[in-house]
């Protein structure tokens, strides 16, 4: 069983993570990955990444790799 110390622990490791890196990491199923990551976040103990600028510094919708980028990912708060 997966714990919320384990996801914690490997967003750490990583410094940011998606649900689909923590589920595949984990060996769990992404519900269960995001029921545990909003936790985390109702706790104060991670914060989602702010993807309101991409790579270009311009915005995501004139972004042509746009629709890539609008995944959730987390890092340590």
């Amino acid at each position: 069983m997966v714990s919320l110390l384990q996801i914690r622990d490997l967003i750490a490791l990583y410094g940011q993570a998606d649900i689909n890196l923590l589920s595949e990491q984990l060996k769990a199923p992404k519900p269960l990955i995001q029921a545990m990551i909003d936790k985390l976040v109702s706790m104060g103990k991670l914060e989602e990444v702010d993807f309101s600028a991409c790579l270009t510094g311009s915005s995501c919708k004139s972004c042509p790799e746009g629709s890539n980028c609008t995944h959730h990912v987390y890092k340590i708060k």
